[in-house]
């Protein structure tokens, strides 16, 4: 199993770019960059599927993990900077659902 670490970029309004390293060995190994995208259109989606604020965090979550399965090609678990990640999503996503029923 992998172990990866997860870099933000400087989040944007709309999604954050994420570097994706592996950091298994004894050597950092950059091995793709993927963009979380929290956009207002996006996170509508998720409501219009009856997801509440926790079932969006979990789905972002749960995200991260296959694409990044899916780009290194084996399971992983995250060493570093899923908490800053989540962090940052939360942040732009928490909004969308204040002052709703879903909150």
């Amino acid at each position: 199993m992998h172990k990866i670490k997860l870099v933000p970029d400087k989040p944007f309004y709309n999604s954050c770019d994420i570097t994706v390293f592996d950091v298994t060995g004894e050597k950092e190994k950059k091995r793709c960059k993927i963009t979380a995208e929290y956009a207002k259109v996006d996170v509508e989606q998720l409501k219009r599927q009856n997801m509440d604020y926790q079932a969006a965090m979990e789905y972002y979550r749960e995200w991260i993990y296959k694409v990044v399965k899916h780009y290194i090609a084996d399971d992983w678990e995250c060493a570093e900077g899923m908490d800053e990640v989540m962090e940052i999503i939360r942040e732009r996503v928490e909004p969308y659902f204040q002052g709703s029923d879903e909150a």
